[in-house]
C-alpha cells in the first residue's frame, strides 16, 4: 500500500480561524468602505479647521503644532511629505506643511500604519480605525465602537 502524504492546508479550518476569516472578510468588505466615506467628510473638515486656526498647511520646523487635544497626542510628521524616507529622524529638516485632509490624518498614525494615498482601498482597516479613535472629531459612540473593534481585532 502506497502512502498518500497530504499537501497543503487541512480541508477543514478549526472553528476559530473560521471565526477570524469571517471577521476578516467583514471588516475589509463592509466596515471599511462604509468608515472610509463616514472619515473623509469629517476629516477634510477638521484639516480645514486647522488651516484656519493653526495654518497646519504652512508650517515650518519652527512653529508647527505639535500636539493635539486635551490628552496632548503627539503627532506624527514621519508619516508626510517623504519625511521619514527623505530625512530619517532628522525632523529639524522634515516638511511639515501638511497638505491635505489624507496627510493630516496620517499625523494621528504609527508611522508604518499611514501608507495609503486616500481614503480608498490603500487606506487599511488599521488606519481607518487608528484615526477614527485618535481625532476628537468624531462622534463619542463612533470613537468607542472604533476602540472596541481595535481591541477585538488584535485580541488573538
Amino acid at each position: 500500500m502506497q502512502h498518500v502524504s497530504h499537501i497543503g492546508p487541512p480541508a477543514d479550518l478549526e472553528d476559530d480561524k473560521k471565526r477570524w476569516l469571517v471577521v476578516g472578510i467583514c471588516l475589509h468588505s463592509i466596515l471599511s468602505p462604509s468608515l472610509r466615506r463616514f472619515e473623509d467628510n469629517v476629516v477634510n473638515n477638521f484639516y480645514n479647521a486647522l488651516k484656519l486656526s493653526d495654518q497646519i498647511d504652512i508650517q515650518t520646523h519652527s512653529r508647527h503644532l505639535r500636539k493635539y487635544g486635551v490628552v496632548n497626542f503627539e503627532l506624527n510628521y514621519e508619516t508626510i511629505n517623504n519625511n521619514k524616507f527623505t530625512y530619517g529622524y532628522q525632523k529639524v529638516r522634515y516638511d511639515y506643511k501638511v497638505q491635505n485632509g489624507v496627510d493630516m490624518s496620517k499625523l494621528f498614525l504609527q508611522t508604518h500604519i499611514a501608507n495609503y494615498i486616500a481614503f480608498d482601498d490603500s487606506c487599511d482597516s488599521s488606519a481607518l480605525l487608528g484615526f477614527i479613535v485618535n481625532i476628537d472629531k468624531f462622534p463619542v459612540n463612533v470613537q468607542t465602537a472604533a476602540r472596541d473593534v481595535g481591541t477585538f481585532k488584535y485580541c488573538y
